[in-house]
């Protein structure tokens, strides 16, 4: 079974139970309509039923009132009023019928004392016998009717009650097809992120939406549909920023120590397989403490903030500067070899003593420099840990030579070796 049902509009509840409420009161007034009417042809049928029943009963009482006038010796002028009485009860049994033509010809005769005199006991007899036929004939016209009233009544009531748990059912059906089952499906879905985080959960959200959608669906679920993806999104959207602080360092906004470790790592081992080289620069402020002490450390951290800006900025995009700790920083060159490293290196000291920074003429020197220190792997390491050390290690020899300069490890190793 299929149900093809728009799923562009909402099913709004309000809308359900107002439906359901004027179903209800059309239902109470159907009944009571048929109850009025099925009670007033009960009430006809009974007034008529009377009219017959007392016909029959004065059928009877003149057929045998021959034999009782003997019996109690009454007289011909006592029997008269007797049975003018007993018909003057028929009479008002029939106007309370609505059927006074029925015993129309006693009606006329009523005054006629001579017609009920024994010599034409015989004749009212018959008369009492038509009027009896046409009263039965009339009652059962009227149980008829009332029978085939109830019978109506009770399919009808029948019709509305089985036209109501069809539409329940349908409605179930619906919310179930419609509803639960792609609910259940949805559940599903949501419970896989937990057990298999995906690579983007912007994809899985995309994933359940278009899995739901080629199934027949409620607008609700539509709804609940839509808002998980647009809450995936979000999450997603949080999540880098959380990646960003995860990663970058918050007062200079450069990679931290963590990140640049992990990329570092990463190239070594790429470069092992590739047979490529990858360099590093160790770069470190000169007097930075005397700038501290002399100025603040708020200041400090202005400094930190201008030089990293300017670091960001000279790198390449492949390049990945970072804050290695305190004054330090550190700038990794992907696929680089010592001279590429060197020329940029240089390139990024020139600029740094060239850019005018606060309070720098207080500086041994007159203005704020820094000291780098380069390594290459694999020419001066074999791992990542020492080519950190050795970078270090040039970095230092550049302080120890006077500052303000660039140093590659190479030209420490040629001279140990030369000594």
């Amino acid at each position: 079974m299929s149900c093809e049902i728009s799923t562009n509009k909402p099913i709004h509840l309000k809308r359900i139970t107002l439906a359901g409420a004027l179903f209800l009161l059309l239902l109470a007034a159907v009944i009571s309509a048929f109850m009025l009417y099925r009670n007033a042809l009960v009430s006809d049928m009974q007034r008529k039923q009377a009219l017959y029943l007392d016909l029959v009963e004065l059928r009877g009482k003149v057929a045998g009132f021959e034999k009782s006038r003997e019996i109690t010796s009454m007289d011909e002028s006592a029997t008269i009023k007797v049975m003018q009485f007993m018909l003057d009860e028929v009479l008002e049994s029939a106007a309370a019928a609505g059927k006074p033509d029925i015993p129309g010809v006693l009606l006329r005769k009523r005054n006629d004392r001579g017609y009920f005199s024994s010599a034409n006991r015989e004749v009212f007899l018959l008369a009492l016998d038509s009027s009896t036929r046409k009263a039965e004939t009339e009652l059962r016209i009227a149980l008829d009717a009332c029978i085939r009233i109830s019978n109506i009544f009770v399919m009808t009531v029948s019709f509305l009650f089985v036209a109501l748990i069809f539409v329940s059912w349908r409605r179930f059906y619906i919310n179930y097809s419609m509803t639960l089952i792609p609910l259940s499906r949805l559940a599903q879905k949501i419970g896989m992120i937990n057990k298999n985080i995906p690579e983007s959960i912007h994809d899985t959200a995309e994933e359940i939406r278009n899995d739901l959608a080629a199934a027949p669906q409620s607008w609700e679920i539509s709804r609940i549909t839509d808002t998980i993806a647009e809450f995936c999104k979000d999450i997603e959207a949080k999540n880098k920023k959380l990646d960003e602080l995860y990663i970058r360092d918050e007062k200079t906004n450069l990679y931290n120590y963590r990140h640049f470790k992990e990329h570092l790592i990463m190239e070594i081992e790429r470069s092992k397989r590739l047979d490529d080289k990858v360099s590093m620069a160790m770069i470190d402020i000169d007097h930075f403490k005397l700038y501290n002490d002399e100025n603040g450390h708020v200041a400090g951290d202005r400094v930190l903030e201008q030089l990293a800006g300017i670091i960001g900025n000279t790198c390449r995009t492949s390049d990945m500067p970072s804050r290695f700790g305190g004054e330090e920083f550190a700038v990794l060159f992907p696929r680089t070899g010592i001279d590429t490293a060197m020329q940029i290196s240089d390139r990024l000291r020139m600029i740094i003593s060239a850019e005018p920074v606060d309070h720098e003429k207080k500086q041994p020197s007159g203005r704020l420099t820094v000291s780098i220190g380069i390594a290459t792997f694999p020419d001066d390491a074999q791992d990542w840990y020492t080519l950190v050390n050795n970078a270090d290690r040039a970095l230092y020899q550049a302080k120890s030579a006077g500052r303000n300069r660039v140093t590659a490890f190479s030209t420490i190793k040629s001279k140990e070796d030369n000594p």
